[in-house]
């Protein structure tokens, strides 16, 4: 089983580059992946697929999880400058 959580329906490109894909629920489309997405706080800003994992646990941040360097890297998305990118637990 993979990290993807949601089905991808529609995507929607970003400003940096990122394609951000979204399920297309009833209530509206929700986000559920980023491809192409900028990994914050890692040192050399690699780019990856990140997978959203959970619903949205505060009003900034949703859960999600990426591969790197295959290794699972848990964190969460958030929003700045209009820009979504994904910021690692653990990583400085």
């Amino acid at each position: 089983m993979g990290l993807q959580k949601y089905r991808a329906d529609s995507n929607k490109p970003q400003d940096d580059g990122a394609v951000l894909h979204y399920a297309d629920w009833i209530g509206g489309p929700t986000l559920s992946k980023i491809t192409n997405c900028r990994i914050d706080n890692f040192p050399d800003k690699p780019r990856g697929t990140v997978y959203i994992t959970g619903d949205a646990d505060a009003f900034f941040t949703i859960p999600a999880a990426m591969r790197y360097k295959d290794k699972t890297v848990r964190g969460f998305v958030t929003s700045e400058d209009g820009m979504i990118y994904f910021h690692a637990y653990g990583k400085e």
